[in-house]
């Protein structure tokens, strides 16, 4: 067991190091057991969770939950950092100033003699640093720079959107809607006619996926608000049938769907 006080510090610097030392005694020999089995990819998985968590917490306008979740994001990352510099103590360092030699390279228009006036320009800037690098598409896969790890919804995201960079994109949102109509009739089209429809779903929520990024959202975090909603919903739709000694299993179609509208109406 480690005897540790925990100190409210008023400066950034001292606040991470607590963090810091705090993360050290979790992975310690005499620290958690939970902590010390976690790998780089547990805590990378559980990172994007706590993004999403503090992009809630965002949305929100809570302070609290703000602060809360955010300090989630910190453990995680150097969580990160800790498990790598385990094995090299310098990676972090490498790691950090690797980020910060290219952030001042790609900014030729901020730290040198470049000039952009807009995003656009910016972009144009990046991608033509990144071409320089090395680091451009390949010859024979214009997508060769999207992670294989991505999520599925990124991964499409990402894919539309290095289209979009060369202008393969919709003028408006009605061609899009169109599109999507379309991609839903190829699914009926399919079940009545025996076709591959496993395919023709993917169109659809490719398709599903291109308006909700050309209308300026996150289609992982649009399903994610609708999962937590469902999810509540449906939870006093159970609460319900409890209180009137209804058994679910049992329960008619239109006795659950009336719970629903009740939900739906509380909600």
């Amino acid at each position: 067991m480690i005897d540790y006080t925990y100190t409210a510090h008023e400066s950034y610097e001292e606040a991470l190091d607590q963090l810091r030392t705090i993360i050290a005694h979790l992975r310690s020999e005499n620290g958690c057991p939970w902590d010390r089995e976690q790998t780089g990819e547990d805590i990378t998985l559980n990172l994007i969770d706590e993004a999403y968590e503090y992009l809630d917490a965002l949305r929100s306008g809570s302070a609290p939950d703000m602060i809360e979740e955010l300090g989630d994001v910190f453990l995680n990352v150097l969580m990160l950092g800790h498990i790598q510099e385990e094995s090299d103590e310098t990676f972090v360092i490498e790691a950090l100033n690797t980020v910060s030699e290219k952030l001042i390279r790609r900014h030729p228009h901020v730290f040198s003699s470049a000039s952009a006036h807009s995003p656009d320009d910016v972009l144009v800037l990046w991608d033509r640093m990144k071409a320089k690098e090395g680091k451009g598409a390949a010859d024979d896969d214009f997508f060769s720079r999207i992670p294989s790890t991505l999520p599925i919804f990124e991964k499409a995201v990402e894919i539309q959107r290095k289209m979009r960079k060369v202008g393969f994109d919709w003028p408006d949102s009605s061609g899009v809607f169109e599109k999507v109509q379309e991609e839903m009739e190829e699914v009926r089209e399919s079940l009545e006619e025996g076709g591959d429809t496993e395919e023709e779903l993917g169109d659809l929520l490719f398709s599903v996926i291109n308006l909700t990024r050309f209308l300026g959202y996150d289609p992982s975090y649009a399903l994610r608000r609708t999962n937590e909603k469902v999810r509540g919903r449906f939870n006093r739709v159970v609460a319900r049938a409890k209180e009137e000694g209804l058994d679910l299993k049992a329960a008619s179609l239109d006795q659950l769907e009336a719970f629903w509208q009740r939900a739906k109406d509380e909600a």
